[in-house]
């Protein structure tokens, strides 16, 4: 069978080139698929509109591929831009009406119903997607009954919506197949430097996946158990990638890195004993860490750690059912600091109990924090209720969202990741974003204050790179990345430089 799968803009991600980033969800997809003998053609329309710097006509890029060629078209994407998806399919559907369309990710998880309504694909696949994905592209294949697929939501015989049956998560032992990088332009995507690069090639890698807690502004669709591939997987991967791509920086974006401390020192000391000599990205919780273990990555090349710390306000934290205080949040940032790595805050404000008061001791917590070298200054975003989240039917009750479906099309698939949607708080929304926006100003301003060097560096775009990393494992290879690297943070933000 061949498939075309198109990775759609994602309104969630940073604006610019930093926004570049591997649709690792489809790639897992088409890796699956691929292993199965059927074949894939892949679309990055969100890098490449990156790359162009301007808005494409996406519709003529989608044509730019012979349709009549495919038997079926994958969309994905994170925070897919839900118009893109109804311009597409309706025009698929128009030029090319026997063609089999489906979509799945996250966020076609959380709107399923509204996608099926508003667009024009048959079905949409619920969570994770590789199983889903091989078993509905067999059926279709072979001619049998496509909605005998697990996992799936369609349109029943009278029109009415219609979930099959759902599959039990992954085992952690099938999670453990390489995506596929090579038709992702991951040969672009591993040149774009994040904040905080040590100036080397970079790729997003998954060492587990699930989580456990209960915060009332997620929803994690793929489930509360962690599931934590083989360490001999992870370790096979991470040389791959050095070998095959170069990659010496490595970003775990498990939702909760591992989620064991038993498995985590597994890990590092397999890193240790096989001298991999990669730097390495995770994000956790900070219930998660102890010093010993802190001291242990970095010794294994943690260089930056990063907390979904949220707020400083215990009340707030509260809540949010984050399930911490800001004293634990404040040891385990002071720990992760004093263990030699970098440490990356998420702060959101905007849940109902929020008042300038308890702005302001957020505000405060960062501020009494700013002697740490940040790898990025901390700033107090703006939270978004996403579909079927606690936090999302609050606002329902609040009769903040009138009708689900409008508030999903108009504001969430046209949102920055962190832009101000529904105001759930007492404060007027002027008084609310005016507050943030000042406390903000006052969180910069001081740690600038306390580290003028750092301004320095970035009045010349500097600032973008760990320089005191930039000779650490160091060898003939990294000579062209690292010169990418400081081009990339001077000018290459702003310009195409790594455009094929």
């Amino acid at each position: 069978m061949r498939l075309l799968a198109i990775a759609l803009p994602n309104s969630g991600s940073r604006p610019g080139k930093a926004g570049l980033f591997l649709p690792l969800g489809m790639a897992y997809v088409t890796a699956a698929l691929k292993s199965r003998g059927h074949e894939c053609d892949c679309l990055d329309l969100h890098t490449e509109e990156i790359l162009a710097g301007r808005p494409l006509d996406l519709w003529r890029r989608v044509q730019a591929f012979d349709l009549a060629s495919y038997d079926a078209v994958a969309f994905g994407g994170v925070f897919l831009k839900f118009e893109v998806l109804k311009l597409l399919s309706e025009n698929i559907r128009a030029e090319r009406g026997d063609l089999f369309q489906f979509v799945g990710g996250n966020m076609a998880t959380l709107i399923a119903d509204t996608i099926l309504t508003k667009t024009a694909v048959d079905c949409v696949c619920l969570f994770e997607g590789e199983e889903t994905a091989v078993e509905l592209a067999g059926a279709l294949e072979k001619g049998e009954d496509w909605r005998r697929t697990k996992s799936i939501r369609y349109h029943g015989d009278n029109g009415e919506i219609v979930s099959s049956p759902l599959r039990g998560t992954m085992a952690a032992e099938n999670i453990s197949i390489l995506p596929d990088r090579e038709n992702w332009n991951f040969d672009i995507i591993r040149k774009a430097f994040p904040f905080g690069s040590p100036g080397r090639y970079s790729a997003v890698v998954f060492a587990s996946r699930g989580c456990p807690f209960k915060c009332t502004f997620c929803n994690p669709q793929s489930g509360r158990r962690i599931r934590t591939r083989e360490i001999d997987g992870i370790i096979a991967e991470i040389k791959h990638l050095k070998e095959r791509w170069n990659v010496r920086y490595v970003r775990f974006f498990d939702e909760v890195f591992i989620g064991s401390k038993k498995k985590i020192r597994s890990l590092c000391k397999r890193m240790i004993d096989e001298k991999l000599g990669v730097h390495w990205w995770c994000q956790t919780q900070v219930r998660l860490v102890d010093d010993d273990l802190l001291r242990l990555m970095h010794k294994a090349g943690c260089i930056e750690i990063a907390y979904g710390v949220e707020s400083g306000s215990n009340a707030i934290l509260e809540e949010m059912k984050k399930g911490i205080t800001a004293d634990l949040a404040r040891k385990a940032i002071v720990a992760s600091d004093n263990a030699g790595m970098r440490v990356v805050l998420s702060m959101i404000a905007g849940t109902p109990s929020e008042t300038v008061e308890t702005l302001g001791e957020t505000r405060d917590f960062l501020i009494s924090l700013n002697r740490i070298n940040w790898t990025t200054i901390p700033s107090i975003n703006f939270i978004v209720p996403l579909p079927n989240t606690e936090l999302f039917n609050t606002a329902l009750r609040m009769g903040l969202i009138n009708d689900p479906e409008d508030y999903v099309v108009d504001a969430i698939s046209r949102m920055e990741k962190y832009s101000g949607s529904i105001n759930m708080t007492k404060m007027s929304m002027e008084e609310f974003t005016s507050t943030v926006a000042r406390f903000n100003r006052q969180i910069r301003k001081d740690f600038f204050a306390k580290h003028p060097s750092r301004y320095l560096l970035s009045l010349t775009g500097l600032d973008h790179l760990r320089l005191g990393l930039l000779f650490r494992y160091f060898s003939w290879r990294q000579v062209v990345p690292l010169l990418e690297a400081l081009a990339w943070a001077i000018v290459g933000k702003r310009r195409p430089l790594f455009a094929k």
